[in-house]
């Protein structure tokens, strides 16, 4: 959602400096870009270094990334960690990560010490629930103007919602999405609808040129390709809820990869989280059948080369949607019954059972999908984001 931002910024403001910290697998997208970002690594200055590293190394098991530096993994591990210390204490620390793991990080002294060291005019962050919302809430302590972006619905489980201090601007997708954060308290007139900057790239003829070219070179041109965009199925990422939301996923993937056998003129791509990849068991290889990796494909000319997408409720369903593609969403997962469900928001086309699943292909490959009106977009969120941002400098 930034990077496009960032773009657009140049133009309307090319005097503005954009310092971009950006986090775990954000980072590698971000210097992909050409923008040069801090990481965790980048400020262990502002803390204990060797505290910070000790606890880094200690936590890494279980927690590292192969998109993902093993020197900024144990930067944001041992920053984070430390300040759950300054928070709770040693005991209490060790008790919020037992229960909540990384969900627990909410690294509001560090956060206060970074905008200490860069004196920003403005700060823009995302609805993410950790360092981006510690550095919301802290910028607002300071009196420094804020801008958040939701990337989706503004739903229940969405933290941003119920934050008690409100940033003075927030950038959401649609009409309902801003009436929904009116009813949470926030003030009509500091909401504006702008789109999702990430969405812009599906309107881009490069993304679409990428898109005929992997379709091309697989000699996919007469087939019609299904994208299964998936995710662990828990809200939690505790071992055992793990292990199961693997099961439901591969369980998915082998009933495509058995529908795909079966079919002469249907092809799959599956695609996993780009932080969860690299955590699935990764099957032999099969004809028609193409495993991306997230850090090396983007996923926008995955999207616009698939003539259907399955997901659970991941973004990329609202992002097929926005670019005309039919979306089936698994109603049956952990994820969308604890969460929330695409189909309900008018997005998606319910299934209920994976075994259903190749039928419901059927069905949505031979109709014509139309997309509900408040979601389309013109591929200009991000200029009206900056805009939004340069209002809040004045």
């Amino acid at each position: 959602m930034i990077l496009p931002v960032i773009e657009a910024l140049k133009t309307q403001a090319p005097a503005l400096t954009c310092v971009l910290l950006a986090l775990t697998t954000g980072y590698a997208k971000a210097v992909a870009a050409g923008v040069s970002p801090l990481g965790y690594k980048d400020l262990l200055y502002l803390v204990d270094v060797d505290a910070a590293m000790h606890w880094g190394r200690r936590l890494l098991i279980g927690n590292s990334n192969p998109d993902v530096s093993e020197e900024e993994s144990i930067a944001y591990l041992g920053i984070n960690y430390l300040d759950l210390i300054t928070q709770h204490g040693e005991d209490g620390a060790a008790a919020v990560y037992a229960k909540e793991g990384r969900y627990g990080f909410r690294p509001l002294n560090f956060m206060r010490q970074l905008l200490d060291e860069i004196q920003p005019d403005v700060v823009v962050a995302t609805n993410s629930p950790r360092s981006e919302r510690a550095a919301l809430d802290v910028a607002i302590q300071l009196g420094i103007p804020t801008v958040g972006l939701v990337d989706l619905f503004g739903q229940e489980d969405d933290t941003y919602v119920h934050q008690i201090a409100k940033p003075d601007w927030t950038c959401v997708i649609s009409e309902s999405v801003k009436q929904r954060l009116v009813g949470h308290g926030f003030h009509p007139k500091s909401i504006a609808v702008t789109g999702n900057p990430a969405f812009d790239g599906l309107f881009s003829p490069l993304t679409q040129a990428v898109a005929q070219a992997f379709v091309k070179h697989r000699g996919w041109q007469w087939l019609a390709p299904i994208l299964w965009a998936g995710q662990i199925d828990s809200t939690s990422d505790t071992t055992s809820e793990k292990k199961d939301g693997h099961k439901f996923a591969e369980n998915v993937e082998t009933t495509l990869r058995d529908f795909i056998s079966s079919r002469k003129d249907l092809a799959l791509v599956i695609r996993y989280h780009p932080s969860q990849w690299h955590t699935f068991h990764r099957l032999p290889d099969q004809e028609r059948v193409h495993f991306s990796v997230p850090s090396q494909e983007p996923i926008h000319p995955l999207i616009l080369a698939a003539k259907a997408v399955v997901v659970q409720n991941s973004t990329v369903g609202l992002e097929s949607a926005v670019a005309g593609k039919p979306v089936v969403s698994l109603e049956h997962s952990l994820a969308v019954q604890s969460s929330f469900s695409l189909a309900a928001m008018g997005v998606s086309t319910p299934c209920y059972s994976t075994t259903e699943l190749p039928a419901m292909l059927d069905k949505v490959l031979s109709e014509h999908t139309i997309m509900p009106a408040q979601f389309t977009s013109d591929g200009r969120a991000a200029e009206r984001v900056a805009s939004v941002i340069t209002g809040a400098l004045r």
